[in-house]
């Protein structure tokens, strides 16, 4: 107000008076265009409303890394499009080949971009690679993307990872040829989408959007099963701190037993800090999970240290031993 009344001040009557009459005029016809948009907003929630508030609902049901569900014309669409793909691979499978192949544009569409399981909380003492699940197959493979974390290499990095969980082997790995500046999953996905479509079919991978991180505690129709990991450390020459010489991850189920799925022993050049198991994946199609390992290993050059995942594949059925 202040400087309006200085503004005033070096002008004449008429100058006043034509001043106050814009200045009315134009508070009149904000007012006037608030008032409308608002009549439009109003009319667009009426319209919409229902939809938007079953999509809310529908969003609250999935798994909590999921922040955001698309609209519900695409999820319909994209329903549409994985049906078509499990009829295509059910038939590929009954009969051995394609009579005719679905459209490129299907398959496409039924491989959205995936979104992060997001298992940890941000923090500047780590470097978090980002993980991505999309879905298994009915023969035991699991697909996934992996962001690693950058250490002040100035790049972005990914991977789309397709991986037997009964040998624990990759069948498929796809990363850019050239690692850009900068990037996303989602521009990753854009570029790139007809050839992870691509892939993802052929190795029959079914894409889930409501994939769940279980405790390494879980229970199934046959009985309660518990994932331990057991480190055992030693004392690195050259720097004087602990490090993980050898891990072992058991499984242990109260009906069948107990058996091993993973070992391994550092080579000389060891910088792992520690390995947990942080959780299991579950195939809705086989009695088989994916236990998902989180290890730390210390930084390029020292703290920040980086923090990954890795995945260890086992059945729910075979080669337990009793004690």
């Amino acid at each position: 107000m202040q400087i309006f009344k200085k503004n005033l001040l070096p002008l004449n009557r008429l100058k006043i008076s034509q001043t106050i009459e814009s200045y009315t005029m134009s508070k009149f016809l904000k007012i006037n265009k608030l008032a409308a948009l608002t009549a439009i907003i109003a009319a667009l929630l009426g319209c919409g409303g229902q939809t938007n508030n079953q999509s809310q609902s529908d969003s609250g049901q999935n798994n909590g890394a999921q922040t955001q569900a698309p609209a519900t014309d695409n999820n319909e669409q994209n329903a549409d499009a994985i049906e078509q793909v499990v009829k295509q691979q059910e038939k590929t499978d009954e009969d051995g080949n394609e009579d005719e192949p679905l459209p490129a544009e299907t398959v496409k569409q039924a491989y959205s971009t995936p979104s992060e399981l997001k298992y940890y909380k941000e923090s500047s003492e780590y470097l978090f690679q980002k993980f991505y699940p999309i879905g298994w197959s009915k023969d035991g493979k699991f697909a996934y993307v992996i962001e690693p974390a950058d250490e002040a290499a100035g790049l972005y990095f990914f991977k789309l990872k397709i991986q037997n969980m009964i040998s624990d082997k990759d069948v498929y790995v796809w990363e850019p040829e050239e690692d850009p500046e900068t990037g996303s999953v989602r521009q990753m996905w854009k570029d790139n989408q007809m050839i992870f479509a691509a892939n993802l079919n052929e190795h029959k991978i079914i894409p889930q959007k409501d994939i769940k991180l279980l405790g390494t505690e879980f229970s199934t129709e046959d009985g309660k099963f518990k994932v331990t990991i057991e480190n055992t450390m030693e004392t690195d020459p050259d720097f004087g701190f602990e490090v993980v010489k050898t891990t072992n991850i058991y499984i242990k189920s109260s009906e069948l037993g107990t058996k091993k799925i993973y070992t391994y022993t550092e080579n000389d050049y060891n910088q792992c800090l520690g390995r947990i198991v942080q959780g299991v994946i579950k195939s809705p199609y086989e009695k088989r999970i994916a236990v998902l390992v989180k290890e730390e290993l210390r930084g390029y050059e020292g703290p920040p240290n980086v923090v990954r995942e890795f995945l260890v594949g086992a059945d729910l059925e075979r080669n337990f031993k009793k004690k």
